[in-house]
């Protein structure tokens, strides 16, 4: 923190000196934080004017009166001058490794088509690499059927094209792509009914992938996809998670390397001082010939320092409802006839929970649509009947739509509830796609956050970064005003998802990016809230939330973050 505590004292040499000169009893503090509105998220919500660190942890919470007893020569006091204080910024859910493979290239995230090509175009003309890449292809603008690969080799036919969809889950390539993967009619499918090529009537790839093993399959054609050309992305990014406000995340999969690589990249940024979040992983199952526990235990041995601790077993359990692979409770409206399939047969999954739970391993889960979320549940409650008592941190990620049956199970299992603020709005995908697969009512009760709060249940936001539906978004503020207002910043002429009985209290949405989100990646005990004998993660923005209104609230800045005690990021002059 010197660069912080250098600029602070300037300004407050006269104070500073008196009370770090001063010869306290017990005086341990290496720093003190002063006159702030010190939001903390303890159970009982107070609020501080002070905080006392030592050694990376907090020493003392409370108003400056009481620092008489923690602050002593040597300690370095900064004034907030009444600026808002929180706990460093949790997310629940993100790929904080594979943004480093996806995020590159040209932005695409637009709703005009006839931008989207000006910018591959200008992106062709003025990118001399032997690849064009490209991220946030949105759905909603295809309402006619997906991109081809055509449409790119009018614009590039020499140097393959390669574009991620907004979720990840899709990507867009140009003939010499395809071409250069060796994918043809003759190709079979990487995972048959789940990850695919789509094609034409005559069974030509058209240059649309469908899921990750296909997409992959492609790619790594095209790009020596390894650790030291991961890192480079990964870092930049990791920067501006600081910047953003972020302490910690729970990485739900990494992407592009194996889990292994993935966590030994993230070691390595912690052993040279580089790692400016705790980076809580897990081990990602989306295949049921596999067996997820020796997996997710050899990485929970190998991964556990005071960084990087790989401590989840992740389940895919569905897809999205643009694909129709997503499972819900009732029929898709415009395709009632179909049954979606889990990734992973129910009883594999219901297996793999009891056995995890019974290790001491909690579970994530993507699980999109109402019957997934069920399944799950289904299964943690079967865990709970035969496995000892333990302080158990399941979580449900996602949960577009959840029956209002299974509201009060959350509660009832303590079954964690998250998903990404950033989505829930009423924005043209929901309007056109989601409503075409669900209907009105069903989108409409969409993300029930309060409904299952009401029942007993936690509730935690996770950014789902880079993936989205439609638009990428990993900064903790702009999910808190999502979540507060239901509604797209600028967009005020769109009724909120929900109405507004679905708007958030500020102080959920608050507690949902802190201490919630700790307690659904276990770590609550260590982080979340600003309490004595917790890590000294705090994040400071330069206004109250609670004093302005909520739709600016993605405008504040953060000030500056710390992370065990270190200053990750201040804002510039």
């Amino acid at each position: 923190m010197n660069k912080l505590v250098a600029s602070a004292m300037a300004l407050l040499a006269a104070t500073t000196h008196a009370q770090a000169q001063s010869n306290r009893s017990n005086p341990t503090a290496d720093y003190a934080l002063i006159n702030g509105e010190i939001h903390t998220m303890d159970a009982s919500g107070s609020i501080a004017t002070a905080i006392g660190i030592e050694g990376g942890e907090i020493v003392y919470v409370g108003d400056s009166t009481g620092l008489k007893d923690v602050i002593g020569i040597g300690t370095e006091v900064i004034d907030l001058k009444g600026k808002m204080a929180l706990p460093g910024f949790v997310d629940g859910h993100i790929h904080a490794a594979a943004g480093g493979l996806i995020m590159l290239g040209v932005d695409l995230q637009t709703d005009d088509k006839d931008e989207l090509f000006d910018r591959i175009r200008k992106e062709v003309e003025t990118n001399k690499d032997d690849i064009i890449l490209g991220y946030g292809v949105r759905f909603n603008p295809w309402t006619d059927g997906n991109p081809t690969a055509a449409m790119l080799d009018e614009i590039e036919a020499d140097r393959p094209v390669y574009l991620w969809a907004i979720d990840g889950h899709a990507a867009w390539v140009n003939s010499k792509a395809l071409e250069m993967a060796g994918i043809d009619r003759n190709t079979p499918d990487t995972a048959p009914g789940f990850s695919f090529f789509e094609r034409d009537d005559e069974g030509n790839p058209t240059g649309w992938i469908i899921e990750i093993p296909a997409q992959m399959q492609v790619l790594t054609s095209l790009i020596d996809v390894n650790p030291d050309f991961m890192s480079e992305g990964v870092s930049n990014w990791l920067q501006r998670f600081a910047a953003a406000g972020i302490t910690a995340v729970h990485d739900h999969g990494i992407q592009g390397m194996s889990q292994d690589e993935g966590f030994q990249m993230m070691a390595d940024f912690e052993k040279n001082g580089e790692l400016p979040i705790r980076f809580i992983g897990s081990y990602y199952w989306n295949d049921g010939t596999i067996d997820p526990l020796p997996g997710t235990q050899e990485l929970s041995e190998r991964f556990n320092s005071d960084l990087v601790k790989a401590s989840y077993l992740k389940i895919n359990m569905d897809g999205g409802d643009d694909k129709w692979n997503a499972l819900y409770v009732d029929p898709y409206a415009d395709k009632p006839e179909l049954v979606a399939e889990p990734i992973i047969p129910v009883r594999l999954v219901k297996d793999a929970v009891i056995r995890a739970d019974a290790a001491g391993f909690n579970v994530t889960c993507h699980c999109f649509g109402d019957l997934a979320v069920r399944t799950l549940l289904d299964a943690i409650e079967a865990a709970i009947e035969v496995n000892p008592d333990r302080e158990r941190a399941h979580k449900i990620t996602h949960g577009t739509l959840i029956h209002p049956d299974d509201y009060t199970r959350f509660g009832e299992l303590g079954v964690i509830y998250d998903t990404t603020g950033a989505w829930m709005t009423f924005d043209p995908l929901l309007q056109s796609v989601s409503t075409t697969r669900l209907g009105e009512d069903r989108v409409q009760a969409m993300y029930p956050v309060n409904k299952v709060v009401a029942g007993g249940g936690v509730f935690s936001f996770g950014s789902d970064w880079p993936v989205s539906g439609y638009v990428s978004e990993y900064r903790p503020l702009a999910a808190i005003e999502a979540g507060v207002t239901r509604q797209l910043p600028g967009r005020s002429d769109v009724p909120p998802l929900g109405g507004d009985e679905a708007r958030m209290p500020l102080q959920l949405a608050l507690e949902a990016h802190t201490i919630n989100a700790a307690r659904g990646m276990g770590m609550d005990d260590q982080i979340g809230s600003l309490e004595v004998g917790k890590k000294a993660d705090i994040v400071v923005l330069d206004q109250n939330l609670f004093e302005i209104e909520p739709a600016a609230i993605s405008d504040v800045d953060v000030l500056y973050t710390i992370m065990g005690g270190n200053l990750t990021y201040e804002k510039p002059d």
